[in-house]
């Protein structure tokens, strides 16, 4: 043996590079472990190669430093367990006797097995797992934290165009699309639980006439105050969405006609009694329509309510009415 060589217990040895390395893998098994050894650790790469048995034949040592791999460590449980009670490596999700038990019915599963790992540490590492005939598997492990926050900050960009593409960016309120696609799912679960559904179709009454003696940013004053003071008076589950210039629609899942016009009744009422907008010397009032779910299409309901917001506005404004 190279007197550099030092013989490592459990039947493995350090090399002149310091890897760790079995001696008791017969003939050309062993050299070809030899030529696996030289070329990953040539390219400091995490790789460790088992053994039928489960046993390390070989381990690099980028993978020997990401996983903290002591010197009695033998197999594959071992390497784990040490991890585990030393807060190394990989995040365990259980107690680490389960997690060896789950992970034992996935490996060697497939000729080819590939995962992301998330490390204690927070970075992120992608595994591939190679099985061979015989029993022997080649775990080749790579850094992939970059990607991952890559990953994450186009998911976060896509979840805020969602966002906006969904939101009316004045007021903060759901816009007309997503309100109507919030509409449509609601009708199928009201169907399919047969629980009570309520529209309420809202405008501010003579909204031209604000806009026409204050300004447009007095107008727009008006509408962040009335999509404030309903966020504050209606219930979590209620849906209060801009759908068009001063018109608003109001979803009220769970709530028979009844219980909507009194919600309803409050925010108007609500209006006439709360402070009205700072440096204005205004005040305004609202029109609605209610119509609760039948039965119908989502259009049906919608042009129900439509018709009682249209009566309640011919009966003078600053009032509400319900669909038959």
């Amino acid at each position: 043996m190279n007197t550099r060589q030092k013989r490592h217990p459990g039947g493995f040895r350090r090399d002149i590079a310091g890897r760790a390395i079995r001696t008791d893998v017969a003939g050309s098994d062993s050299k070809l472990v030899e030529l696996i050894a030289t070329g990953f650790e040539a390219s400091a790469t995490a790789v460790v190669l088992f053994a039928p048995d489960d046993t390390i034949a070989f381990a690099s040592n980028a993978f020997a430093e990401l996983y903290d791999v002591q010197p009695d460590a033998r197999t594959f449980a071992d390497v784990m367990r040490h991890c585990f009670h030393a807060g190394k490596g990989p995040k365990f999700s259980t107690d680490i006797e389960t997690w060896l038990l789950r992970a034992s019915t996935k490996r060697r599963t497939a000729p080819h097995r590939a995962f992301e790992i998330d490390m204690a540490d927070g970075r992120w590492f992608w595994a591939s797992e190679t099985s061979y005939a015989g029993g022997w598997m080649l775990l080749v492990v790579t850094e992939i934290t970059v990607l991952k926050s890559n990953e994450r900050m186009l998911q976060m960009a896509r979840d805020a165009a969602e966002i906006a593409a969904g939101t009316d960016s004045l007021t903060g309120l759901p816009n007309r699309r997503h309100a109507m696609a919030v509409f449509a799912d609601a009708i199928q679960r009201a169907e399919a639980t047969a629980s009570p559904l309520s529209l309420v179709l809202i405008d501010l009454d003579h909204f031209k006439t604000i806009n026409d003696r204050f300004g447009h940013k007095a107008g727009d004053d008006v509408l962040c105050h009335f999509a404030e003071t309903g966020r504050k008076m209606l219930r979590r589950s209620d849906l209060l969405a801009r759908i068009g210039g001063e018109e608003f629609m109001l979803l009220m899942p769970h709530a028979a006609r009844q219980e909507a016009l009194r919600a309803t009744e409050r925010l108007r009422q609500q209006l006439a009694i709360s402070p009205q907008i700072a440096g204005l010397d205004l005040a305004y009032t609202m029109s609605a329509g209610i119509a609760d779910y039948q039965g119908e299409t989502p259009e049906t309901l919608f042009q129900k309510a439509d018709r009682a917001l249209y009566s309640a506005k011919n009966r003078g404004r600053d009032c509400i009415d319900v669909a038959d």
